[in-house]
């Protein structure tokens, strides 16, 4: 279950900087974290997203 989502990004309003998507996850009583870098906002969210789908699957998460 996705506890938390926080996104920062650098003030200054460069098109180019990057952004980074901090997610904390429940998982099993457990409160893990996973993150993502990238100039986009939404690409920075699925790459946590997808960081936190292998841990499940390689069974970290469990």
């Amino acid at each position: 279950m996705l506890t938390d989502y926080a996104v920062r990004i650098p003030p200054g309003g460069k098109t180019d900087a990057l952004c980074e998507t901090i997610i904390t996850w429940e998982i099993n009583g457990k409160d893990v974290k996973t993150r993502g870098l990238d100039s986009d906002q939404t690409v920075s969210a699925i790459m946590a997203t997808q960081k936190m789908l292998n841990l499940i699957g390689a069974g970290e998460g469990e």
